[in-house]
């Protein structure tokens, strides 16, 4: 009960899991989702990379760096501040979920499947 209780503290959604599972159920993008789920390893993952990974639903040819980084941006702006960290690796920037909301997106992931992949 405890350790549940530092996680609510830890990842300031206010003790209420299902705020979180709703805002991820309500991403309608099927690229923010495939990238959402590429980041559900919890690894940092490349620029470079989840470009490609949102390149192959081929709905928009022209996604970039740029693009990428507003669509996290979006993400951090609807879901919460902190949902998606960034840094720089060997010259390129990276992204991953934040440690403090991994667990409870792979928990919506399972129980919203349908919704994002």
């Amino acid at each position: 009960m405890e350790n549940i209780k530092n996680l609510e503290e830890n990842a300031n959604i206010d003790g209420n899991y299902s705020n979180l599972f709703q805002k991820l159920k309500n991403i309608k993008s099927n690229i923010k989702n495939d990238l959402i789920f590429a980041l559900l390893d919890g690894a940092w993952h490349s620029e470079t990379e989840l470009v490609r990974i949102a390149k192959k639903k081929g709905e928009r040819n022209y996604l970039g760096p740029v693009t990428l980084g507003t669509m996290f941006h979006s993400l951090n702006h609807d879901i919460t501040n902190a949902y998606v960290e960034k840094k720089i690796i060997g010259g390129e920037m990276h992204y991953k979920i934040s440690d403090n909301y991994i667990g409870l997106s792979r928990a919506a992931n399972n129980k919203y499947r349908f919704r994002l992949k």
